[in-house]
């Protein structure tokens, strides 16, 4: 499998960051959930997305605001060559197939390493201009690229000492802002750098509460005047000075800066008699407190995609396993198979089992949902159908059992769409569906296509069902095709969809050559037509036909 990389440049070499293109599909944007984050005001939420197809990569601009370039140029949609260069916003990229000596830590000790020649060179008189802070946010920055973990309560403790030794404070504190708006208490310090548990740290509410509403800072170092010197919580607390800073920064649902957390300082004594300098210095602390609230919020949100991933990643497998090894050989009769599950993991599978050696059963089925949920269902009802199967008991009958046994045990809003089929040596049999689309039965004789409805509801919706099959003969050079409605709703880049003409088009034009033949076909006319579009859901299809026996096939032969 192919792999390229995004290095992101920076003004000096050790600001280059690395980002390798892994999956199919990688989008890039500013918000929490995309693949490759970059913080940037001119850069949109889901600002374009990079599509590997083939060992090829393309990239597409997502309708951001500032558009997408590609070597000084704006582009809609551009295949991506080595070398190129791409900006986004105001952080340029550039596209490579070769890591040269740019790579991702691939150890602890690769990465302290590192860390320490980077804190070397930030000490250095080239460096000597930055503030602590300044340097604490190059190197959130070195350990969000490199994917380490890292401690936010150092970084806290960073801000809160720069804070008390400007302003002269006793004490002080950093709130972060939550998703309901409220405000949780992070880390408090007093003046001797002792920690202070949020039970002994009191604060004015009112002032707190001015400065999240105004988002504007209060400084009252040498006295508490107007309003807020009457209040109760100021006077219990003997206060006779307040600075109380907004923390701003960008978040990943919002285009502008916005309010983060809070930065408070408070002392019975004055504080230093601040001058506009000292105020700007304050101010310019909490503008660097922001932004680390900022990369703060970034790498959470990388490290919530990383789990997020993992969790995909066993649910993938799961769902995998679901598949058949190998595809059944039965008579004379020609079995092809592909599954294709989307980015983020659906429930289709399909299923053989004979239960006598002249009698082939098999199950499509397409499960609710996706991700983790979907793919756990899928193994329950494979495992529920495979006992049933071994009963001996009618399709009916089978399927009516199956369908009390999700009503009992899945979620109220868990269900199933599946075809069932079977048939004997001569393609004498019977099929029966739950709510699933409709199945083509394409006849040699005629050169017609018949379509097998499902009459039956769909599994696990209501407990009380019945279910009644239909009669069913494959004649030699018939095919029939069973799939997933991941097939005829694949979009192209306008938004159409495949939909059923264009697939029994195909069909009806590559049957006779045999299930072979048609299934490249197929995948050939959804290729060209989605032209690199993500899915939408899961593609899963099974073909049949009666030809000369074939032996030693997989899956996905």
């Amino acid at each position: 499998m192919s792999v390229a990389y995004l290095t992101l440049l920076g003004p000096e070499k050790d600001e280059e960051q690395v980002y390798e293109i892994n999956s199919n599909e990688t989008v890039v944007g500013r918000s929490s959930d995309v693949d490759f984050r970059l913080v940037d005001l001119y850069i949109s939420r889901h600002h374009a997305r990079i599509v590997r197809k083939n060992g090829k990569y393309q990239i597409v601009d997502l309708n951001s605001t500032h558009g997408t370039f590609i070597n000084g140029q704006r582009i809609e949609d551009q295949r991506l060559r080595d070398g190129d260069r791409v900006r986004l916003g105001r952080k340029e990229l550039l596209f490579s197939t070769r890591l040269s000596e740019l790579r991702p830590f691939t150890t602890a000790g690769d990465f302290n390493k590192s860390l320490a020649h980077f804190n070397s060179v930030l000490d250095s008189s080239e460096y000597s201009g930055l503030s602590d802070l300044e340097k604490i946010n190059f190197i959130l920055d070195f350990k969000y690229q490199s994917g380490q973990q890292f401690s936010s309560d150092e970084t806290f403790e960073h801000i809160l000492r720069s804070a008390l030794n400007i302003s002269g404070a006793e004490r002080g504190s950093v709130f972060t802002r939550q998703s309901d708006d409220t405000f949780r208490y992070v880390l408090g310090l007093n003046a001797e750098s002792h920690v202070l548990s949020e039970s002994n740290f009191r604060t004015s509410r009112t002032v707190v509460a001015q400065v999240a509403d105004s988002g504007d800072s209060v400084f009252m170092t040498e006295g508490i005047e107007g309003d807020l010197a009457q209040q109760q919580s100021i006077l219990e607390m003997h206060l006779r000075a307040i600075a109380c800073l907004p923390l701003k920064g960008i978040s990943a649902e919002s285009d502008t800066p916005e309010l983060l957390g809070i930065l408070y300082l408070d002392s019975t004594n004055t504080m230093h008699a601040l001058s506009g300098l000292d105020e700007k210095i304050l101010n310019k602390l909490a503008g660097e407190a922001g932004n680390v609230l900022e990369k703060l919020e970034m790498i959470k949100s990388f490290e919530e995609r990383k789990k997020f991933e993992q969790e995909m990643a066993i649910a993938y497998e799961t769902q995998k396993s679901l598949l058949p090894h190998s595809l059944p050989e039965f008579g004379n009769f020609r079995i092809r198979a592909f599954s294709e599950p989307t980015r983020h993991v659906g429930g289709d599978f399909y299923y053989f089992f004979q239960p006598t050696p002249d009698k082939l059963i098999g199950v499509l089925a397409d499960v609710s949902g996706k991700g983790v949920p979907a793919a756990l269902l899928s193994s329950m009802l494979q495992g529920a159908l495979d006992m049933e199967c071994r009963t001996g008991v009618p399709p009916e009958k089978m399927l009516e059992r199956v369908n009390k046994l999700m009503c009992e045990r899945s979620a109220s809003n868990a269900f199933v769409t599946l075809f069932l089929f079977s048939f004997d040596a001569q393609g004498k049999g019977e099929y029966l569906g739950a709510g699933h689309n409709p199945v083509y039965l394409y006849r040699a004789s005629t050169g017609e296509i018949e379509e097998l409805h499902s009459e039956g509801l769909i599994l696990g919706a209501f407990e009380s069902v019945s279910y009644n099959s239909r009669p069913l003969q494959l004649d030699p050079g018939d095919v029939l095709v069973v799939y997933s409605d991941g097939v005829t709703d694949a979009e192209n880049p306008q938004g159409e969809m495949f939909e059923e003409e264009r697939f029994l088009q195909v069909i009806q034009s590559n049957a006779s050559a045999g299930v072979e033949v048609l299934k490249e076909k197929i995948l050939e006319a959804l290729d060209q037509f989605t032209e690199g579009m993500a899915q939408t859901d899961d593609i899963t299809f099974v073909l049949i036909d009666a030809g000369q026996e074939k032996k030693g096939l997989s899956a996905e032969d």
